[in-house]
């Protein structure tokens, strides 16, 4: 799979304009080569992350570590659960849902072209308590079996978030009906 650093570098520059009107920061990418670094994460699931894991914290059913290789700068931890599931995910706030929906396109057109052609992205609504919450993106690999991702722009009230996850397929967020 080719790399393509392009559109990442032009995603990070997007995100920096629409959160800089804000209270939140600019929102960038913490490598170098964020294409590469996703096609890394993506394989390295089988490993459960094993070479992505910084300074980790226990908890009673789940260890988070910090990621050591940061597609958005700040903002990635791996999960990992007592049975072995693992999971790479980002979350980024955002301060409206215009902002939180331009990311989320963004990040959904940069995730598409960095996955390649293998993969599919199917979209669909979000809902929880029956009204609206979001939106969501899945992307299977055509190719091979392999880890869930899923890309979400999340709205719970007044606040409004946009996450990747990458990881267990039963452990794939659902949006709550």
């Amino acid at each position: 799979m080719t790399t393509n650093r392009r559109p990442m570098l032009a995603l990070s520059a997007s995100l920096a304009l629409l959160s800089g009107c804000s209270s939140f920061g600019p929102v960038t990418s913490g490598t170098d080569d964020p294409c590469a670094t996703l096609q890394s994460v993506v394989t390295d699931y089988t490993t459960g992350f094993d070479a992505y894991r910084g300074n980790g914290s226990s908890y009673a059913m789940v260890t988070l570590y910090r990621a050591k290789e940061q597609l958005i700068k700040g903002h990635c931890e791996i999960w990992e659960w007592g049975n072995g599931d693992a999971a790479y995910t980002c979350t980024v706030g955002a301060p409206n849902q215009e902002v939180a929906t331009a990311m989320y396109q963004q990040a959904n057109n940069q995730l598409s072209a960095c996955l390649g052609e293998n993969w599919q992205g199917t979209e669909a609504g979000r809902e929880r308590d029956g009204r609206p919450a979001g939106e969501v993106t899945r992307y299977q690999n055509s190719g091979k079996a392999g880890p869930a991702v899923s890309l979400h722009r999340v709205q719970d009230r007044s606040q409004h978030s946009v996450y990747l996850y990458i990881g267990t397929p039963g452990r794939s967020p659902e949006p709550a009906n």
